[in-house]
């Protein structure tokens, strides 16, 4: 008899043998329990996990000879037909390579004729998204309305391509990826089975290259006993996956907190001499640095880590090192590599950048800093809202004579108003700049009854609607009244010409006089410099 690859040879026979779809095979068993078989079902999930094997497990259920059961027997006639792909009543159909119209019309007349030997006529058709949209169309009227002995089951791993009417048709089931342990123990069992003598951390790796399917760890192990024969060392898994060793991603990480650059760019010159997959290298950096930043976050990081237990005290010993912050940074550097190298020309300079400022992120937080300083320095120059810390300057106060008490307000008259303006702006410039700005060419035109009438030129029109919406006029009421301690309403119009009096600029330059010299201060401070006179 001619040799059988693990991937087929483990193949699951039963619900049970199901590896982590147990939200799937619970449903169907139910299903079949209850009699509540539908007529269309969809599986989706990625590659490798099981699609197509359980659709084979639920034929041989309907049709088996004590069937429909929860548990077919994989003994009878009917069950080892469907296992070998050979029965006349299950029909599976590649979608890639027969996705036309044609093949759906062939399909839609056959359905017609009753099942040979079982019970149902059970049709298989993986890759259902490869379907033409007019062989979708074909389908619809007999997914709608198919004969009583018709079971179709559709797998996918692009569900987003299937149409919703399609969709709309079928029960979705969706398939999820395994977990590293589980790939893990299933592997474990294979290898007591076939009598293989192989390092656990070796099992590991063949469980993270797969990336969640089983069919692909499987097919590796396979590989690896025609390349070491019954012994596999984790040096020869690394080599046969193209994965890196978790010694190797604790030696990168060592040379990162000891901040050794040039060891580090040996590191990765020796990866790449090796042959190592660049984007697959900085994918185990990503995760190699999110278990540290899980085991320094974590209260139990045993279950938050798919590594073998002395592989996670190694971990939770190099996260002692670092702190959260500086983990957040690394990964942060990291995924940022992982778009880089897949859009560069040259893979190597990514991940060499990448080292350098791994190895050396003190000098670089440093230069962020100052650099961070200077954005603030250039704002407080250019009058921005953020400035230097000076000491408050005292509050205006209305000029009261000696025999007066300090509750009682002054009169109110225009003449006031125009005293205060100033002052006025100046309140308003340090609350809101824009509003300030738009105050600039205004000035007050007349008060009656505590009524303030600011007057604009038409050429500032612009101005005068700005302030009247947004909560503005609100401010400027609020801001006079303050000032000239009487309750203050405001009404604002358009003349024919204005006289400018007051600048918001004269006032700003007043104002950052003393400001200036405080940002020369800290200038000088960061950059430890000398101040020269002319």
């Amino acid at each position: 008899m001619s040799y059988i690859v693990f991937a087929r040879k483990w193949r699951p026979k039963d619900f049970n043998s199901v590896l982590g779809q147990e939200h799937v095979t619970t449903t169907l068993r139910n299903a079949i329990a209850q009699n509540r078989v539908a007529h269309a079902y969809i599986f989706s999930g990625p590659r490798g996990v099981g699609k197509t094997t359980t659709a084979r497990i639920f034929a041989m259920a309907l049709n088996c000879k004590d069937g429909p059961t929860k548990e077919p027997c994989g003994a009878c006639d009917s069950c080892k037909e469907i296992s070998n792909s050979t029965n006349l009543d299950v029909i599976e159909i590649d979608g890639a390579s027969n996705r036309g119209i044609d093949e759906v019309r062939a399909l839609r007349e056959n359905i017609k004729f009753a099942p040979t030997r079982g019970k149902f006529k059970v049709y298989i058709i993986d890759e259902v998204h490869m379907l033409t949209e007019e062989a979708f169309n074909a389908l619809l009227k007999t997914l709608e309305e198919p004969p009583a002995h018709a079971i179709f089951i559709f797998a996918t791993t692009r569900p987003y391509k299937v149409p919703s009417t399609i969709l709309s048709r079928c029960q979705r089931f969706d398939f999820k990826r395994l977990t590293v342990n589980e790939i893990a123990g299933k592997l474990k069992e294979i290898i007591k089975s076939e009598k293989l003598d192989i390092e656990e951390e070796a099992i590991y790796t063949i469980a993270r290259a797969a990336e969640g399917a089983m069919r692909d760890a499987e097919s590796m192990l396979d590989q690896l006993v025609s390349f070491c024969g019954k012994k596999i060392d984790v040096e020869s898994a690394t080599a046969v996956s193209g994965t890196v060793g978790q010694e190797v991603l604790f030696d990168f990480t060592e040379k990162v907190i000891n901040k050794d650059t040039p060891g580090i760019l040996k590191l990765v010159d020796g990866i790449i001499s090796g042959g190592k997959d660049i984007p697959q290298f900085v994918n185990s950096l990503v995760v190699h640095f999110r278990n540290l930043l899980v085991a320094k976050t974590s209260d139990d990081p045993q279950a938050l880590i798919d590594l073998p237990k002395e592989m996670i005290e190694g971990i939770c010993a190099q996260a002692k090192s670092f702190s959260s912050e500086t983990l957040l940074y690394i990964l942060t550097v990291l995924m940022n590599t992982q778009d880089s190298v897949r859009r560069a020309i040259s893979q190597r300079i990514p991940l060499e950048l990448a080292a350098i400022r791994l190895t050396r992120r003190d000098d670089l937080l440093s230069l962020t800093s100052i650099l961070d300083r200077i954005g603030q320095l250039e704002k407080k120059l250019e009058g921005g809202t953020d400035k230097p810390e000076t000491k408050p300057a005292p509050k205006a106060e209305p000029q009261q004579h000696k025999d007066e008490k300090i509750t009682e307000p002054l009169s109110l008259s225009f003449e006031r108003v125009c005293e205060v303006w100033p002052n006025f702006l100046r309140s308003i410039l340090s609350k809101k700049m824009s509003v300030a700005l738009f105050l600039q060419p205004a000035q007050p035109l007349k008060l009656e009854e505590k009524l303030l009438t600011i007057a604009f030129s038409k050429e500032h029109n612009f101005h005068k609607e700005a302030l009247e919406a947004n909560g503005n006029r609100k401010m400027i009421e609020n801001a006079l009244s303050e000032i000239l301690r009487h309750d203050i309403r405001v009404d604002m119009k358009v003349v024919e010409a204005l006289e400018k009096k007051v600048s918001v600029e004269d006032l700003l330059q007043e104002e950052h006089q003393e400001e200036t010299h405080e940002v020369v201060k800290s200038a000088l401070e960061i950059f430890g410099g000398n101040l020269k006179k002319r």
